[in-house]
């Protein structure tokens, strides 16, 4: 038996793609756990008759909380803790289920679109000297363009991955727990609203001499930030709230503020906007797009033929929000 566990922000039909894509991805018997944080009875009332279990906060509680809250009534050893935002592929959840054998944690590989064309990138541990060095980027050009391609390397690594591969960090979006270890490290910390509770989560996993692996056979769409994006404003409100936070936990106070204060907005040449196709001169090319000028994160995609079209699920999901791009010449696909 396997238990989806998703929190709900204001999201109920993306929760709801989720709900029944994961009901066809898995021969397993499954029982939904749905925890809305929404504060809306519409979206409670959308989301009964899909899950077994519907959960409302008086208030909106935060990520962690609503886990939290949400594990109580899971049943099954294996928890699957899901953003609602993701599209799960056949035989995902088995997938990640059976991975927990030999791990506590499992993640799947995540995709932007349908297709599975476009790869998301790699989760970051956050570690101290992680921020150093991107702290060092935002103050030097000359460093910013060298962890740049440290950066791509990284990416192109991780998607050459073709097994079961242990790892120290994966994205939030999706992870699959063993119920007795998410239990023995006391679940999620709470003072993490939102961002950041997967890592800390994963660290003290480790802390514990605990496997986290990836699953690159388990697939998954992830249209990411579909909920916590509606209110950008906020989103990065509560991102820099939770790094602190997050600094401070496992770095100390003292370099926590240190480096935040030492921190500036990084300086790079104006990137391509994307408004429509992409024509390349040659396929053996790394096309990454993202929402960020500095692309430091971003999806990847290997073209096989001249012109790249961003899927129509993308485009939708990004909205207003501008997407640029870049190509990164001499690559061959890892597929």
């Amino acid at each position: 038996m396997i238990s989806l566990l998703i929190v709900n922000y204001r999201s109920a039909a993306l929760a709801a793609d989720a709900i029944r894509s994961a009901r066809a991805a898995t021969n397993a018997p499954l029982q939904i756990v749905v925890v809305d944080n929404s504060v809306d009875s519409a979206e409670a009332a959308a989301l009964q008759p899909l899950a077994d279990v519907v959960i409302t906060p008086q208030t909106n509680v935060g990520y962690a909380s609503a886990i939290n809250l949400g594990r109580r009534s899971c049943d099954a050893q294996t928890l699957i803790v899901s953003n609602p935002d993701v599209v799960f592929a056949a035989g995902a959840l088995d997938r990640l289920h059976d991975a927990l054998t030999e791990a506590a944690v499992g993640g799947p590989a995540l995709y932007w679109d349908d297709a599975h064309e476009w790869m998301l990138p790699p989760a970051d541990l956050n570690s101290t000297i992680e921020k150093l060095d991107e702290v060092l980027a935002t103050r030097a050009h000359n460093w910013f363009e060298q962890r740049d391609r440290r950066r791509i390397r990284k990416r192109l690594a991780f998607w050459s991955i073709d097994r079961i591969t242990e790892v120290k960090a994966l994205s939030g979006a999706v992870m699959a727990i063993r119920a007795d270890d998410f239990d023995a490290v006391g679940g999620f910390d709470e003072r993490f609203r939102l961002y950041f509770e997967e890592i800390d989560f994963l660290r003290r996993m480790t802390d514990r001499g605990r496997r986290i692996v990836y699953v690159p056979g388990a697939k998954c769409r992830h249209l990411y930030n579909q909920s916590a994006g509606q209110d950008s404003a906020a989103a990065g409100a509560a991102y820099a709230q939770s790094e602190l936070q997050y600094l401070e936990k496992w770095s100390g106070p003292f370099a926590a503020r240190l480096l935040k204060r030492l921190e500036r907005a990084p300086h790079v040449p104006e990137p391509l906007r994307l408004q429509g196709p992409i024509v390349l001169e040659d396929t053996n090319v790394l096309v990454e797009v993202s929402p960020l000028p500095t692309f430091a994160t971003a999806a990847g995609h290997f073209p096989r033929t001249n012109r790249v079209d961003l899927p129509a699920e993308v485009w939708t999901s990004s909205g207003a929000q501008p997407l640029y791009y870049r190509v990164v010449p001499g690559i061959k696909s890892t597929a």
